[in-house]
């Protein structure tokens, strides 16, 4: 582009322009809006800064935010205005801070799928060892990285192209880097999302094969304890019955004589059990049946606790397969066009519209838009939170 004013594109407010503007305005606040009370609800709520996941959700918040205040807005009005008029002091700082942040977000999402590989394949090493000091240490790396990767390229670029109304890193002016900020960048963040996804899955059907045979086993043991019972009860019932003294002692030739003292009717019972069957004394018998009225009501404690043990864990592996598919679909959905678009436009930019990478480019400040519903309005404790904030009850 000529760096005279006399040529520059004149602004013309039709209705595709004011449209676009619409749109383009409407979708900068909704991001800004979105992730500040994303960050405000994580300021003041006390309980959402004690699970260290959230600090992840904090990072993802900031790095979308200022996205959002500072390459959203500004790519804005270049888009608007068909060139850019804030001079080269701003486009050096809008290109850094527009990539840098991506590169940050990118990289706090792929930091949240390792993270749920993590607390999924090794759920007690996760439990024992995951701390808010070691979320804090990983995303620090994750800065560390977004400045080794993106401050070379970005210094390579800015030494040679200063215009003053072009400003955009030039994929095919910087081959030397393509390869580097790609598989850094792009290619490394996607395969570990993928990754990540493939093993939590294939890890929850494993463990949803395995589970229903030992709740079969223990349903088994407790209904042959509960058989057991019943056998005894019905024998018992049996015995209570009134007996005739003729069939009393079919084997005693002197059905006179009196029974003994210490042995009445109703003094022999029977118990069953997969041994045999055998006369028991009634102190016996209330001991066995005692003692096996309690097995069972342990075996049902265990039961019902095993299954609201399962249920609640189930739950939580479904929480964590659900945040990691909005993890890699909104990556795949939002990014993915836009490095093959990049990819092509670095050799071949011929090939590329400008209308079409313009947006791509767009697609990707997409995700920061909607990463405050995937991964913060999901969650009850940020949703009572907001609810405070919109009511003034902070």
């Amino acid at each position: 582009m000529s760096n005279k004013t006399e040529d520059l594109p004149e602004f013309v407010p039709s209705s595709k322009n004011i449209a676009i503007i619409i749109t383009l305005t409407a979708l900068v606040l909704v991001t800004i809006i979105g992730n500040f009370f994303v960050l405000l609800a994580f300021i003041i709520e006390s309980k959402l800064r004690k699970e260290a996941f959230n600090y992840f959700i904090f990072n993802l918040a900031i790095t979308d935010f200022l996205v959002a205040i500072t390459a959203m807005t500004f790519y804005m009005i270049d888009t608007v205005l068909g060139y850019w008029p804030f001079g080269p002091a701003m486009c050096a700082f809008w290109i850094y801070a527009d990539y840098a942040m991506t590169f940050a977000s990118v990289f706090t999402l792929t930091a949240i799928s390792i993270d749920r590989f993590w607390s999924v394949t090794w759920p007690i090493h996760y439990r024992n060892n995951s701390s808010i000091k070691k979320t804090i240490i990983m995303i620090a790396i994750v800065w560390v990285i977004v400045v080794t990767i993106w401050t070379p390229p970005f210094i390579g670029d800015r030494l040679k192209h200063n215009e003053e109304y072009s400003c955009i890193w030039e994929p095919n002016e910087n081959r030397e880097f393509i390869i580097v900020v790609d598989v850094i960048g792009h290619y490394l963040p996607c395969a570990l999302m993928m990754i990540s996804y493939v093993k939590v899955l294939t890890v929850m059907r494993k463990r949803g094969k395995i589970k229903p045979k030992i709740h079969a086993n223990a349903r088994s043991t407790i209904n042959e304890q509960q058989s057991n019972i019943t056998v005894t009860s019905i024998y018992s019932k049996i015995q209570d019955l009134p007996i005739n003294k003729s069939t009393q002692n079919p084997y005693s030739n002197d059905t006179t004589k009196p029974p003994d003292k210490n042995v009445t009717n109703n003094q022999i019972e029977f118990i069953s059990s997969p041994q045999d069957s055998r006369p028991v004394a009634p102190d016996q018998l209330t001991s066995t049946s005692s003692s096996q009225t309690t097995q069972r009501t342990q075996g049902g404690n265990r039961c019902t606790n095993e299954t609201t043990n399962d249920v609640n864990y189930n739950k939580s592996e479904r929480k964590i397969f659900i945040t990691l598919s909005y993890v890699v679909l909104s990556y795949l959905i939002f990014w993915f066009p836009f490095y093959v678009t990049w990819d092509i436009y670095a050799f071949h930019p011929d090939l590329v519209p400008p209308l079409l990478y313009t947006v791509m480019f767009w697609m990707t400040y997409l995700n920061s838009t909607l990463n405050p519903i995937i991964y913060a309005y999901t969650n009850k404790d940020f949703r009572r939170t907001f609810g405070k904030i919109m009511r003034c009850k902070c």
